[in-house]
């Protein structure tokens, strides 16, 4: 039957359907409700100490005993020069007043390499997938991981970068075109403009390894998952589907943005988290462009536009979607499925 393969199989899934880990607006609820229904559920744990990985990933455990990915990003040192960083302050500090907030905080952030304390909570709590953004953590931790029997993916933009993370270990690759919500995952530097769209991309990268392939981007519905399948991934990873779902966590003015979603409203820049990410495109958005200000590294300066989300105006929130929005409904996870 179609839905089963070697990934599959491995994973212990009945459809071959992966839930984006989503960073913030992955919930342990909606996690265990994909993988509840045959798919794999995903937590991101970005910006998260180890104990708080702990329990999100105790969440899912009390309401599933399935398979779970746990997901990093893997950015540098996001510190950056004083001026830069007092520059954007001061030009927020006005839209931080009109929406009754404090003071513009100080930038924060850390260096986010999956450091000793999330190996140790990965090997303790065992996930049967850790999935990675931005390339790959230190060969050590990827070692390590693996001989604990915890099967490890991440993110390829290009063909090349798809055979650099299957020589660093990758046991699967998601094929991430330019369609795709959120942040654009390359980590060698490839520029949005050469990122090939999904249907060109998939079938290249399937070309290319020896290990199963991922598909994301575009990825909506039943169509554009058989699609997929059809140029060759083993399994499909939805995001912005998923956004739509009682489970999520997301802001109401998220939500109402995603229901009038059509396929041009989007767009992809790094003026919100200092990094290429594809958003509704919105008045924070153009602000910050107009403003010709360079942001701060990710994550210093997300955390300068994160907290404006707390006023509920939609044209001041990160409104993170993909290209196919418009085609997602209001589901729950386990209909999603």
């Amino acid at each position: 039957m179609w839905p089963s393969n070697a990934l599959t199989e491995r994973l212990n899934l009945q459809w071959p359907i992966l839930q984006a880990p989503m960073g913030s607006a992955s919930t342990p609820a909606l996690a265990a409700a994909v993988t509840n229904a045959g798919g794999l559920g995903g937590l991101g744990m970005w910006g998260r100490s180890a104990e708080q990985a702990a329990r999100r990933i105790a969440g899912f455990r009390q309401q599933s005993g399935g398979s779970l990915n746990v997901n990093y990003p893997i950015w540098p040192d996001p510190r950056c020069a004083p001026e830069t960083a007092e520059a954007m302050r001061r030009h927020l500090q006005p839209v931080y007043n009109a929406h009754g907030l404090d003071a513009v905080p100080e930038p924060r952030g850390e260096v986010s390499d999956v450091g000793p304390d999330h190996v140790a909570l990965l090997l303790d709590t065992r996930p049967e997938v850790a999935s990675f953004h931005f390339g790959l953590p230190d060969p050590e931790a990827i070692e390590a991981l693996k001989s604990a029997g915890i099967f490890i993916i991440s993110s390829a933009t290009t063909v090349a970068e798809a055979r650099l993370l299957e020589k660093q270990g990758c046991d699967a690759i998601i094929a991430q075109g330019t369609e795709a919500g959120g942040h654009r995952a390359t980590f060698t530097g490839v520029e949005i403009g050469a990122q090939p769209g999904l249907f060109a991309l998939l079938p290249q990268i399937v070309d290319a390894v020896g290990v199963p392939v991922i598909a994301a981007g575009g990825i909506a519905d039943g169509r554009t998952a058989a699609a997929a399948l059809m140029l060759g991934a083993s399994a499909v990873q939805l995001g912005t589907a998923f956004l739509h779902c009682e489970e999520s966590e997301v802001r109401d003015g998220h939500r109402a943005a995603l229901a009038e979603a059509d396929d041009a409203c989007t767009v992809v820049t790094d003026v919100i988290s200092g990094r290429p990410c594809r958003y509704i495109r919105n008045r924070m958005i153009d602000d910050l462009v107009a403003s010709g200000l360079q942001p701060l590294p990710v994550p210093a300066q997300q955390s300068l536009t994160q907290p404006l989300a707390a006023a509920g105006d939609r044209d001041w929130t990160a409104l993170t979607s993909g290209q196919s929005a418009a085609l997602s409904k209001d589901k729950s996870a386990a209909e999603l499925i």
